[in-house]
């Protein structure tokens, strides 16, 4: 699998909170690139080593001392699902990558709730201290890709068993139909596909030929025919999901789409 950097698509954001047990640094990678965000610090309560509280018996001190460890680390795992929950509100976040020495990435993802937890895309090892933009989105790369690849074949196949059941639409023209009612939730888009087509001058429409505008006013060619109906599909609120994969692209008539009604 590649290692090179990959970026989320237009209707993805995600973002890499790189921690240790006293440090929290927040990365968001769109598509224009990786940049941080935020950071936050969990001083640890004041106060020695188990063997300077041993007054209370043989161990009292050192049992005392593992329960302020977990205590001051319930407190930073706390305050930062509090900024991801946060950032997640302000920066409309789709997916999260935890990271940090050891298993930090893995222990914070226990503690997160499960509205947060299902968004974790997965975990990999990094040190707060010493990390930059660059170094994060190199080491996310693969999880992102991954990732992308497992998403891809999913929505690929959701589609396919959609068919003929008026949740789904494979193909130029049926997928321009539904377009033009409204009902495309996610348009997907194999890989480097173009098509031409034209637009109809009265009702707007996008149609893969000139007959199809009877009625609807002269046919206005369109170069691109994809990148206007994924434009089209944005304008509408829908998600746009490029297959990249080469095997589910296989299955993608140039265009396919899920759709919000029958």
């Amino acid at each position: 699998m590649s290692t090179t950097a990959v970026a989320p698509t237009v209707d993805e954001r995600v973002l890499t909170v790189v921690l240790d047990r006293a440090h929290a640094r927040f990365f968001e990678l769109t598509a224009a690139g990786m940049v941080e965000l935020t950071s936050l610090h969990s001083p640890a309560m004041r106060g020695g080593k188990f063997h300077s509280d041993r007054q209370g018996g043989p161990g009292w001190g050192e049992h005392a001392y593992h329960d302020r460890i977990r205590e001051e680390e319930r407190r930073h795992y706390a305050a930062i699902a509090e900024q991801l929950e946060r950032l997640q509100r302000l920066h409309g976040v789709t997916g999260f990558v935890l990271a940090g020495p050891g298993g930090t990435g893995a222990a914070l993802q226990c503690t997160l709730s499960p509205a947060l937890a299902e968004r974790v895309i997965g975990t990999a090892k990094l040190n707060p201290t010493e990390v930059t933009a660059a170094r994060v989105q190199t080491t996310i790369a693969p999880l992102l890709r991954q990732h992308q690849l497992g998403a891809e074949r999913k929505v690929v196949t959701t589609m396919l068993e959609g068919l003929g059941t008026g949740r789904a639409e494979n193909g130029v023209r049926g997928v321009l139909r539904a377009l033009a009612k409204g009902q495309v939730r996610e348009l997907l888009v194999r890989e480097g596909a173009r098509a031409t087509g034209l637009r109809c001058a009265t009702s707007g429409r996008l149609v893969p030929s000139s007959a199809d505008c009877l009625g609807e006013g002269e046919p206005i060619p369109v170069s691109d025919l994809v990148a206007e109906a994924s434009a089209e599909a944005r304008r509408q609120g829908a998600t746009v999901t490029v297959i990249r994969d080469p095997e589910a692209a296989k299955a993608v008539e140039t265009l396919g789409a899920l759709l919000r009604f029958g």
